[in-house]
């Protein structure tokens, strides 16, 4: 039987709600949520080593008061800007593995079991030429390796990757099964993240274009399951209203029973809202309202079906 927690992304939080006592009040009181997946792009990973240990015992601090659940770190949108593992200059790729070593030491220090997001993105000179192209995928799958072991050296029990939404980027299912790893006493292992809105990447057919086959195909490679609103034509991280869902695509009784059907056994489903920086704070609070009794909702008929 598939076990479901339902949780959100602190995305939503950004440029709002960036204090930790405050999404995390959000999150318990008005969503009535307990699982929180946290976002870097409300860490400041730059700050003196003293300064980022008091960030993460305030996230600490935060989710114990309000009863909440840290589940894992996850890259947002300030990561997602840039090329990380897959940079075409080896000092960018670099950087990239050195950041990627500071999420992991931070999570670990938050107490959460995973991080993982957005590992790179090649470039268009890199894309086109087909030994570059293998080159930079071949070194990415390296770089993985070295911070799954580094990983299990800090206690964690996995890393994610997550699929996304350019062909530059790691997004079709042979791309991401390419990158999965089992793990082993020396490395933990490297599992999927899946966002059910990421299958809307230009030139893509077939399956890779279907949200329900990705969740068919790869469910029990995917402990995380992001859940955004989307019309299949665009990655707009649109909140689960009657109104998106009018315009949707991706139904909260459909995604669970493709998940069941796929043999997945323990998913926790990620709300990841990204509301535009200049919509009405209180619209924005009605929006992750809804889409937390929609999914809610959904998750007390899948127990009575």
């Amino acid at each position: 039987m598939t076990r479901f927690r339902l949780g959100i992304n602190t995305c939503f939080a950004v440029k709002r709600w960036p204090l930790p006592e405050d999404w995390a009040r959000i999150v318990r009181e008005e969503l009535r949520l307990d699982l929180v997946q946290h976002s870097f792009d409300l860490v400041d990973l730059s700050a003196p080593r003293a300064e980022v240990t008091a960030q993460a015992a305030a996230v600490r601090t935060a989710c114990r008061r309000h009863r909440l659940v840290l589940h894992s770190t996850f890259t947002g949108l300030a990561a997602y800007s840039g090329n990380l593992l897959m940079h075409p200059d080896p000092g960018f790729r670099r950087r990239g593995r050195e950041t990627y070593r500071r999420m992991i030491d931070f999570t670990a220090e938050l107490g959460a079991g995973s991080t993982g997001g957005h590992v790179g993105a090649l470039s268009v000179a890199d894309w086109r030429d087909p030994d570059r192209r293998t080159w930079r995928w071949d070194e990415l799958r390296g770089s993985l390796a070295e911070l799954a072991a580094y990983a299990r050296t800090r206690g964690l029990t996995s890393l994610m990757v997550e699929n996304l939404a350019a062909a530059r980027e790691p997004a079709t299912m042979a791309d991401l099964r390419s990158l999965l790893t089992p793990g082993d006493a020396r490395a933990v292992p490297i599992r999927l993240c899946l966002d059910v809105g990421h299958q809307c990447v230009p030139g893509s057919s077939g399956e890779d274009r279907d949200p329900y086959a990705w969740l068919r195909e790869l469910g029990t490679s995917a402990p995380v399951v992001q859940l955004q609103q989307s019309d299949g034509l665009g990655d707009h991280h649109w909140p689960f209203t009657p109104r998106h869902n009018e315009m949707g695509v991706i139904d909260a009784d459909r995604v669970l029973a493709t998940l069941v059907s796929s043999g997945a056994e323990d998913v926790a489903l990620v709300l990841e809202v990204i509301p535009a920086f200049e919509a009405d704070d209180d619209e924005v609070l009605d929006d992750l309202r809804w889409s937390a009794t929609y999914w809610r909702d959904a998750l007390a008929r899948s127990v009575r079906g």
